[in-house]
């Protein structure tokens, strides 16, 4: 294990990024070091040089009283004694380590590679050769959603790099309830839209977005299978007539938030909900 971090005893600066790289290969670990020092971040780097030897690290840091978790992982796929979706299981699977966003490093673009990794609850993916530009942006995103200092206007103006890494982890379902809650408060509308139609989202969250100024973002969190029914019962009084027309139409609306849209004032909203009820 070789920690490049400056700091003794791995006590890691509130200002910096931790970063966890587990790479096997030495020509990728330097083409990241590499990236990572043309990204302009503040950061700090521990290498771990298979998933063995991760998972040794991040149980060691989890059990010292000097130590801190990593802020982000950067994983490759392919790793010698334990690869990348074995490291994903485990680091999911234990409660505290479950919540550091994991970035997936990949030279395959296959969809079932991709896949595999979402259902273990990546956050993320970077295909190989790392771009020092698209790195930078997304370990900025994660680090500022996990920040425990947030202001709705940090991010009003979003480099599109920036806004991409965002509306990825807002419509990623394993992205953490926590940075959905801090993505839920964004000024960009397509962000908070995939807040709000993401199954993962929680409830409070939802019931917050279900009072957003945007109609689009109060349309979209009808699509959301699993919206509590105080939601759904906001939203179908919604002053918004479209909000209300999409929840007629929407055949997967429980029969009672239909059967009040049947009794909405506007006729169009009411027959609509009528036919989704008769079929």
């Amino acid at each position: 294990m070789n920690d490049k971090t400056s700091e003794m005893d791995n006590k890691i600066s509130d200002d910096k990024i931790h970063i966890l790289l587990v790479e096997d290969s030495p020509s990728d670990v330097r083409l990241t070091e590499e990236a990572l020092k043309d990204s302009g971040l503040a950061y700090e780097l521990s290498l771990a040089n298979d998933g063995e030897e991760a998972m040794n690290f991040l149980h060691q840091q989890k059990m010292s009283a000097f130590s801190k978790l990593p802020h982000v992982i950067l994983l490759d796929l392919n790793m010698p004694r334990k690869n990348g979706h074995e490291v994903l299981t485990e680091i999911k699977a234990d409660p505290k380590l479950a919540t550091i966003p994991v970035v997936l490093l990949t030279v395959s673009q296959q969809e079932r590679d991709i896949m595999e990794a979402l259902r273990l609850k990546m956050n993320y993916y970077l295909c190989k050769p790392v771009d020092a530009t698209q790195l930078a942006a997304l370990l900025k995103a994660i680090f500022d959603l996990h920040k425990e200092k947030y202001t709705a206007d940090d991010h009003s103006s979003l480099p599109k790099e920036d806004l991409h890494i965002r509306l990825v982890l807002a419509g990623n379902p394993h992205t953490s309830g926590f940075v959905l809650a801090r993505l839920a408060k964004e000024d960009n509308v397509k962000v908070r839209c995939r807040v709000a139609e993401n199954p993962a989202t929680p409830s409070d969250v939802l019931l917050l977005l279900s009072k957003d100024k945007s109609v689009e973002v109060r349309l979209n969190l009808t699509e959301n299978p699993n919206a509590p029914k105080q939601v759904l019962e906001k939203l179908a009084m919604d002053e918004s007539e479209d909000v209300r027309l999409g929840m007629a139409e929407n055949p997967q609306m429980p029969d009672e938030i239909l059967q009040s849209l049947a009794a909405d004032e506007n006729i169009f909203v009411a027959t609509s909900a009528a036919k989704t009820l008769a079929k």
